[in-house]
């Protein structure tokens, strides 16, 4: 009996297609990763450092590339890149806490809120003449 196109390119018969990328082409929103001196590095993740980062990977990937970063011909570039992101490190961690009190500054706030209106709430219902309520159906 001849395949239908469904039949094709099943696995084990359970009716699950086989796909390969020209079956389903190219994703247009794809963003190849970036690279360095034809290698595929991580982008650092200070932005303000990002010339100190290129100086690093300029001098371990292409100057040092063989031996020389193994032997510490590289020392003064990495330890410029670390002074760099510490800083930029500290700079983010006091922003970050900043906006920590203020939040919690924030939540304070309306918890006191919270705590007022429900105290008012229970001097309300503890008012003589009134039924207490006992339950919630009541």
């Amino acid at each position: 009996s001849p395949k239908t196109s469904f039949d094709l390119g099943t696995r084990g018969g359970r009716g699950e297609m086989l796909l390969t990328a020209t079956d389903i082409g190219e994703d247009p929103d794809y963003v190849p990763p970036p690279t360095f001196a034809g290698r595929v590095v991580k982008p650092n993740k200070y932005p303000v450092c990002q010339q100190v980062w290129i100086d690093y990977l300029d001098c371990t990937l292409v100057k040092e590339s063989s031996f020389g970063k193994f032997i510490g011909r590289c020392n003064d570039a990495k330890e410029a890149l670390d002074k760099c992101n510490n800083q930029e490190r500290e700079v983010m961690r006091k922003k970050n806490l900043a906006a920590s009190k203020e939040r919690k500054k924030v939540i304070e706030e309306r918890m006191a809120q919270m705590e007022a209106m429900e105290i008012a709430a229970a001097k309300k219902a503890a008012e003589p003449g009134k039924p207490e309520k006992k339950g919630w159906f009541w």
